[in-house]
């Protein structure tokens, strides 16, 4: 299902640079350079399924909130969880979300467990009745918002999840200084793998290809120093978490700049 309630296909604040360059199947390419990525992403799909055995033994549906789908290998991880899931994934990107819509549209097992919805995320949030969500998932999609922005939307979902609901989110955050420039450098070492793909593509003829993997390198090299302006540390998260009323916050295992958060709303 896909719907666009208020008629809007982009939020200014927030991130859109994926819309073309890095928008679609290219978001895959990230398997290529980062080692971690299929992992990271499970450490979400297994936080949401341990939260559903200890927390909804009766429950009968488990609605989820997912931000930012991409190209769906975090809501493949959210429905995977549990067969009572039913997850409706918001973006106000159009080409994106058309992505993950073929991806799920045709499938017996998720389509009628699966509605995406074209919005502005924050919009979409304050449209819903507080204590609607049972949980809420999102992966790499919250350091793309600016700092204000995302603090009043991590401050909304906080109203929307149930009592005793869980945040997970698997994204950027930053450690102390030193601890940040070695991930930084991790990362920008990870991006390196593109050189080599392209290398290979042009000993086999593809041109095209080449080039593809020399402008994914070049874009999400790019993207990854325009987030680091608008860091948000791990210290902030676990002050914002204070002051939201959730409790039983637990950081996962780290990637280079990434990692997932847990935490249960009072």
């Amino acid at each position: 299902m896909l719907t666009n309630p208020n008629g809007k296909e982009e939020n200014p604040v927030a991130d859109a640079r994926f819309a073309e360059s890095l928008g679609g199947e290219e978001y895959d390419d990230l398997l290529l350079a980062l080692d971690f990525y299929q992992e990271f992403q499970e450490e979400s799909g297994k936080a949401l399924a341990q939260y559903i055995k200890e927390h909804c033994a009766g429950q009968v549906e488990v609605k989820v909130l997912e931000a930012g789908p991409g190209t769906g290998i975090t809501t493949l991880q959210i429905l995977k969880a549990d067969p009572r899931v039913k997850v409706v994934s918001v973006d106000n990107e159009s080409k994106m979300l058309e992505v993950v819509k073929s991806k799920f549209g045709g499938s017996e097992e998720y389509k009628d467990r699966s509605e995406f919805v074209l919005a502005d995320i924050l919009e979409y949030l304050e449209s819903c009745p507080d204590g609607s969500f049972d949980a809420f998932v999102s992966v790499y999609t919250l350091h793309n918002f600016t700092p204000d922005f995302r603090k009043k939307v991590i401050s909304v979902i906080a109203r929307k999840l149930k009592s005793g609901g869980i945040f997970i989110n698997g994204d950027k955050y930053s450690r102390d200084v030193k601890g940040h420039k070695q991930d930084l450098d991790g990362e920008f070492r990870n991006y390196e793998k593109f050189d080599s793909e392209a290398a290979k593509a042009e000993e086999a003829g593809d041109i095209g290809r080449a080039e593809h993997f020399r402008q994914i390198k070049e874009d999400w090299t790019k993207h990854t120093w325009e987030d680091d302006v608008n860091q948000i540390t791990v210290e902030e998260q676990d002050e914002m978490f204070r002051e939201l009323g959730f409790k039983d916050v637990n950081w996962l295992k780290r990637f280079d700049l990434v990692i997932t958060v847990t935490a249960i709303k009072e």
